[in-house]
C-alpha cells in the first residue's frame, strides 16, 4: 500500500481513539467542556477518512466480483464476529442481559463501535457498480456526482434541522425535500469513497488541505459552543460525519496527507497500519476496564493535558496487544 494510504489509517485509527477519550469530557458543560470540544472537533473526520481509504484503494482497479467479494468477506466478516461475541461476553459478564447472540449480531452492533463494520457491509456491495462509474467517467462527471451528494447527504439536511426542527442531538436525517425529489439515491457514506479516490486521483495542496482541515474544525467548535450555549448543555449536533464541516475536514486532510511524495511505507508505519483495524476494535476495552477503571480518564487532572496522554496510552496499549495476537498467523483474520 502507498505510505501515504497507511499514514491515513494510522492517523484515522489514533483519531478514533482521541474521539472516544474526550468524549469523557465533550459530555460535561462545566470548565473541561472546551477540552473536549477542541479534541473532539479536531479528530470527528477519523471515521470520514477510513471510507475515503476504502474509495482510493478500492474504485481505482478492476477484479472479478467474486474475487473482489471473496477479499471483503475475509476483510470484514471474521472481524465483526470477533469483536461482536467478544463484547457480548464482556456485557454478560458485567451483568447486561445479551440474550441470543447469534441474533444480537445480525440485529445490529453489540457495541457502539462496531457499527463502522456493518457500514462496510452494505458500502462494499455498492463499490463494483461505483467502481465502473469511476473508471469510465470524467473528472467533471466525478465532481458533479460529489456535489450532489454534498448537497443532498449534508447541506440540505443540516439547514433543515437547524432552520426547522432546531435540537442539541447529533443527528441529521433525510426530510421531505430529497426524499420528494428522489435524491436520496446520494445519500449516507457513499460520497466519502467517491471523494477519496476523486482526490487520489488530482493534485492536492498540502498547505491548502492542512488549512481547509483546520478551518473546518474550528467551525466544528464554534458550531458546538453557540448551539451548546443557546440549550445550556452540551451538544453535538455538528459532530455528525455528514455535517459539512465534518466534510470539509475530511477533505482537507486527505488532501493534505496525499500531497505528501508516494511511496512504499516503513516497516513501522506498515506494521502500525496493519493492525489498525485490531486496534479499532479493541480500544473501546482498553479505555474502559484497563484505563477507566484505574482513574486514567480525561476527566482525571487538567483535561487539556490528560486527554492527549490517555488517548496515547490507550493506542499504544492497543497496538501492543494486538501486533502480539497477530504473531500467531491464523489470528491475522481475525485482527
Amino acid at each position: 500500500m502507498d505510505r501515504r494510504l497507511s499514514l491515513l489509517r494510522v492517523l484515522a485509527c489514533f483519531m478514533v481513539v482521541m474521539l472516544h477519550v474526550s468524549g469523557q469530557v465533550f459530555g460535561t458543560w462545566d470548565g473541561r467542556w472546551w477540552a473536549g470540544n477542541v479534541y473532539d472537533s479536531l479528530v470527528r473526520s477519523c471515521v470520514p477518512l477510513f471510507f475515503m481509504i476504502a474509495g482510493a484503494s478500492l474504485l481505482r482497479v478492476d477484479e472479478p466480483l467474486r474475487v473482489f467479494f471473496g477479499k471483503r468477506f475475509l476483510r470484514i466478516v471474521p472481524p465483526l464476529l470477533l469483536w461482536s461475541v467478544f463484547y457480548l461476553w464482556w456485557l454478560h459478564r458485567n451483568g447486561v442481559a445479551t440474550g441470543n447472540w447469534a441474533l444480537a449480531i445480525l440485529k445490529g452492533p453489540t457495541m457502539f463501535h462496531l457499527w463502522y463494520f456493518y457500514a462496510l457491509v452494505g458500502l462494499y456491495a455498492l463499490v463494483p457498480v461505483l467502481r465502473k462509474f469511476h473508471q469510465h467517467s470524467t473528472r467533471r462527471e466525478q465532481g458533479w456526482f460529489i456535489a450532489v451528494w454534498l448537497v443532498v447527504a449534508s447541506l440540505i439536511p443540516t439547514a433543515q434541522n437547524l432552520l426547522f426542527n432546531l435540537h442539541c442531538e447529533g443527528y441529521i436525517a433525510f426530510d421531505r425535500l430529497p426524499v420528494t425529489y428522489h435524491l436520496s439515491y446520494f445519500g449516507g457514506y457513499v460520497g466519502y469513497l467517491m471523494l477519496g479516490a476523486y482526490i487520489a486521483e488530482g493534485k492536492a495542496g498540502r498547505t491548502t488541505g492542512f488549512a481547509i482541515f483546520l478551518a473546518a474544525s474550528v467551525a466544528t467548535m464554534a458550531g458546538n459552543y453557540l448551539l451548546s450555549r443557546h440549550f445550556g448543555k452540551s451538544c453535538d449536533f455538528f459532530l455528525v460525519y455528514l455535517s459539512p464541516f465534518v466534510v470539509a475536514a475530511a477533505y482537507g486532510l486527505f488532501s493534505a496527507v496525499m500531497a505528501m511524495r508516494p511511496g512504499a511505507p516503513s516497516k513501522l508505519l506498515s506494521t502500525l497500519a496493519d493492525c489498525s483495524l485490531g486496534i479499532y476494535g479493541l480500544h473501546v476495552f482498553v479505555i474502559d476496564p484497563l484505563f477507566q477503571r484505574k482513574g486514567w480518564t480525561a476527566a482525571a487532572g487538567n483535561p487539556w493535558l490528560v486527554t492527549p496522554a490517555v488517548a496515547a496510552g490507550v493506542f499504544v496499549v492497543s497496538f501492543a496487544i494486538i501486533f502480539a495476537v497477530r504473531l500467531i498467523k491464523p489470528a491475522r483474520r481475525f485482527v
